[in-house]
C-alpha cells in the first residue's frame, strides 16, 4: 500500500509541472509586437490593373491590407495567403497591418506605383454602310486593351463615342465631305493606340422607281448571269412611245442559257400598299417571246414572285404591264430581276428596256 501512495504522488506531481510548462508556452502576456513587416506586391501584366499583394512578417496570425486607393474597408489576410485587388492606374500607399495573438498591431506604409503600357496590334475597320454613302460602320480589336473610342471628324470639339471590342456602331455623317476617322485603343490610364483613316461621304445614292436612266450621277449597276448582258448607253431606237435619251440595253449572248437575265437592286424596298402593278417599256427585234420580271428579297433570293408578258410587236418600243395583285406585304422586294425571251437559248440578240415604274 506504501508503494502504490508514493507511485501516486509522483503522478501528480508530474501532472503539477506539465501544466506549469503549459502556462508557460500560452503566456500570452510576453509575445512580442509583430515586426519585420513587408509584403510583395506583383503587377499583372496585362494592363488589368490586378495586383496581387502577399503580406510577410514575424509574430503575425493576420494581417489587414489597406489599399491606399477609395476602397475603404481592409482586406483580411491570414499568415501565408495573399489578396488580389484592382488598381486604376496612379501612385499608392499601402498600408499593411500584422496582428499578432494577443491583438498586439505594427504597421507599415509600402508605396506601389501602376502604370499601364499603350495597347499592340490595333486593327481597325471602317467600312461604308450599304445603300447609305452618307454612313459608315467601324470596329476595332487590339490587345492590352480596356475598350475603344472613336472621332468621326465631324467637329474639332466632338464627344468621342466609346465601343468594346466586338462591337459594330455606326454613324451617319449630316453632310457630305472628306473626314478623318480616328480609333483609339485605350487602357485604364494614359497609354493609348491610335488609327486613323480617311473617308470620304457623299450625298445618297437613291436608286428607286421610277427608274428612266437619265441621271448622269446615278450608278444604274446590273448585275448579270446565265450569259446576258446589261449596259445603260444611248438609247438606239428614239421613236414612238419613247424618245429619251438613254434606254438600258440587254444582250443574251450566243449560246447564253434560256434563263439569261440581269437584276438592279433598289435602295429601299419597294411599296405595294397601294400600286400593284410595275409597267416597263421595251424593244425586241422579235415578237411573240415572252418577258418575265421577277421581284426577289434582298437577303434571301428564295423569297421572290415573278409574272410573265408576252411581247406582240418587233423593232417598236412597247409598255408592258406586271400585275403583282396578291403580292406578300410581309416580305420585302428590293431586287428587281428582267429576262428577255425566257426559256430560249441566246443568239446574240439586244433588248431594249427603259423607263420601270409603278402604277394601280
Amino acid at each position: 500500500m506504501k508503494n502504490i501512495k508514493i507511485i501516486f504522488s509522483f503522478f501528480i506531481l508530474g501532472l503539477l509541472i506539465n501544466c506549469t510548462d503549459d502556462k508557460k508556452e500560452l503566456d500570452i502576456d510576453n509575445i512580442a509586437a509583430p515586426s519585420n513587416i513587408n509584403a510583395l506586391m506583383a503587377i499583372k501584366a496585362d494592363n488589368s490593373g490586378k495586383v496581387t499583394i502577399s503580406p510577410v512578417g514575424e509574430g503575425i496570425i493576420q494581417f489587414e491590407v489597406f489599399f491606399g486607393d477609395t476602397t475603404n474597408a481592409p482586406a483580411v489576410v491570414s499568415a501565408g495567403n495573399s489578396v488580389e485587388h484592382t488598381y486604376l492606374e496612379g501612385n499608392f500607399q499601402v498600408k499593411i497591418v500584422g496582428i499578432t495573438l494577443d491583438g498586439k498591431r505594427t504597421e507599415k506604409i509600402i508605396p506601389l506605383a501602376v502604370t499601364f503600357f499603350s495597347p499592340t496590334d490595333l486593327v481597325a475597320t471602317i467600312a461604308p454602310i450599304p445603300n447609305n454613302s452618307l454612313g459608315i460602320t467601324v470596329k476595332a480589336e487590339a490587345k492590352f486593351e480596356t475598350g475603344f473610342k472613336v472621332y468621326f471628324g465631324e467637329s474639332p470639339t466632338e464627344t468621342p463615342v466609346s465601343f468594346l471590342e466586338g462591337v459594330t456602331i455606326s454613324h451617319i455623317y449630316t453632310n457630305p465631305g472628306t473626314y478623318t476617322v480616328k480609333v483609339v485603343a485605350i487602357t485604364g490610364g494614359v497609354a493609348k493606340t491610335e488609327y486613323t483613316q480617311v473617308v470620304i461621304v457623299t450625298i445618297p445614292v437613291l436608286i428607286a422607281l421610277p427608274l428612266n436612266f437619265e441621271s448622269a450621277t446615278l450608278p444604274y449597276n446590273f448585275i448579270s448571269f446565265g450569259g446576258a448582258n446589261t449596259v445603260v448607253g444611248t438609247n438606239a431606237n428614239v421613236a414612238g412611245i419613247n424618245i429619251s435619251a438613254k434606254a438600258a440595253a440587254l444582250t443574251k449572248g450566243n449560246g447564253s442559257q434560256g434563263w439569261a437575265g440581269s437584276f438592279i437592286e433598289l435602295t429601299n424596298p419597294l411599296n405595294f400598299s397601294v400600286q400593284k402593278k410595275i409597267k416597263i417599256k421595251v424593244w425586241s427585234p422579235q415578237a411573240g417571246i415572252i418577258v418575265k420580271m421577277k421581284l426577289e428579297n434582298l437577303a434571301n433570293n428564295t423569297i421572290n414572285i415573278e409574272k410573265d408578258v408576252t411581247l406582240t410587236n418587233a423593232n417598236s418600243w412597247q409598255e408592258l404591264t406586271f400585275d403583282f395583285t396578291g403580292i406578300s406585304t410581309t416580305n420585302t422586294f428590293q431586287r428587281i430581276v428582267v429576262f428577255f425571251n425566257f426559256g430560249i437559248p441566246g443568239n446574240g440578240s439586244v433588248y431594249y428596256f427603259d423607263d420601270i415604274s409603278q402604277s394601280n
